[in-house]
């Protein structure tokens, strides 16, 4: 059993942060959903702030940028759960922990002297590699995605849209909906805590992702919609243990941290790639 004060929960020990830009390549639609009664100059209005202004929610790019992390984790290790692979977070009975098995847990957890570390310690074994980072019902995320403002003016454009009779071949009825045009720009933060070099490398190859233009979001995808790429990134990196928290009170007191090269980060990558890659071909 993994001792409690040696999971990634117990203490702070280190922080990533990552700012950049996100740059539409196409307009790109997040949509504000239909439960709202608020009179709309379209039928199928984008998110807005308060100020009327575009923005992207934070889920909704930790969603794609998980998905696509996925994705490439299958490809190199095809079962999941103790620290490996990636289950399917949209089908219980595929997760690495599924409900059956977290009541197991917990019964078995009664027998225990210390019932809540034991609880904690296999829930942390059992977990796949991406749910240990992104987050799980049973394990809590590491990493934060700020809701992404628009930083330019962007004009919102109106499309239209007919919705055909498949049976018929005929026009069913028409619509319009909203777009956020190319070329609009989102502010882009993401903050990651507590996380080890193959953990960093699974959120760099998001990143890099975004930077390669890899990664769409929002609706109407297949009509050319959505996709996005990062620019200007930027990551920061501070560290520290109970032997030297000087890193930490200069991280509190004044927000210092260190820059991390692109080289640095492409190491963390190299380290999950050989990893995933040992087991493949174990």
């Amino acid at each position: 059993m993994i001792a409690c004060n040696e999971l990634p929960f117990y203490r702070l020990s280190n922080i990533l942060i990552i700012k950049g830009d996100l740059v539409c390549r196409t307009g790109i639609r997040v949509g504000a959903g239909s439960d709202t009664f608020l009179p709309a100059a379209s039928d199928l209005p984008v998110l807005k702030d308060v100020d009327g202004n575009p923005y992207i929610p934070g889920s909704s790019l930790r969603g794609v940028l998980r998905s696509y992390v996925e994705r490439i984790v299958r490809a190199f290790e095809d079962t999941y759960g103790w620290g490996r692979g990636a289950c399917d977070p949209s089908d219980n009975k595929s997760w690495c922990i599924t409900n059956e098995r977290i009541k197991e847990i917990r019964d078995e957890s009664k027998k225990h002297e210390k019932p809540h570390e034991w609880y904690a310690s296999q829930v942390w074994q059992e977990t796949c590699r991406v749910c240990r980072v992104f987050g799980s019902p049973w394990v809590a995320s590491r990493v934060r995605i700020s809701d992404l403002p628009c930083t330019n003016k962007a004009v919102i454009e109106v499309r239209d849209g007919i919705a055909i009779d498949r049976e018929k071949e005929t026009v069913a009825n028409k619509y319009d909906f909203e777009v956020v045009p190319a070329g609009s720009s989102f502010r882009l933060e993401i903050t990651a805590e507590n996380l080890n070099e193959q953990e960093r490398g699974l959120l760099w190859l998001g990143i890099k992702g975004l930077a390669d233009g890899m990664i769409q979001i929002g609706g109407f995808k297949g009509r050319g919609l959505g996709q996005i790429a990062s620019e200007n990134v930027e990551t920061q990196w501070v560290s520290w243990n109970a032997g030297n928290t000087a890193p930490l009170r200069d991280y509190l007191l004044s927000g210092k941290t260190s820059s991390v090269e692109d080289s640095d980060a492409e190491c963390w990558l190299e380290s999950l790639l050989d990893a995933m890659e040992e087991g493949y071909n174990a």
